[in-house]
């Protein structure tokens, strides 16, 4: 899989859609950009308790994983492009709604672009794909 890095939220996007080989293969070329940072996380649950912890979740995983830096505004950017990845995703969701969601976390030291996506259901019969995105300036 051809994927460019020149866009990060494309990127964010792709990354998490990906299953695990191909997860594997966008960190090899992630690694290979110098500029870029990339962090995955998972997140699970009803999503009436994700959303208290879910902006809290990502600041924590970019800050672990160093792609982004322990500063007011990088901190300020993720909580922002968390915050409208968090309303695309859980769009007309109610409260008890059970979520898994993978989350991608990709920064180019201007620009910090985050991606959830996964499923939501409230019944198993009910179960389906959701996404959403978000980007702030650093």
């Amino acid at each position: 899989m051809d994927i460019a890095t020149n866009r990060i939220g494309k990127l964010a996007l792709i990354t998490a859609m990906s299953n695990d080989d191909e997860e594997t293969h966008i960190k090899t070329l992630v690694g290979q950009e110098h500029h870029l940072k990339l962090t995955v996380t998972y997140v699970s649950g009803r999503k009436g308790d994700i959303e208290k912890v879910f902006v809290r979740s990502l600041i924590g995983a970019a800050l672990k994983a160093e792609t982004i830096t322990e500063k007011a505004g990088p901190i300020h950017a993720v909580v922002h492009a968390g915050l409208e990845a968090w309303h695309g995703l859980t769009h007309a969701v109610v409260d008890s709604s059970s979520l898994k969601v993978k989350v991608a976390i990709v920064s180019d030291g201007k620009w910090v672009a985050i991606a959830a996506y996964g499923d939501s259901a409230m019944h198993q019969l009910t179960n389906h794909e959701r996404i959403g995105f978000g980007v702030m300036h650093l």
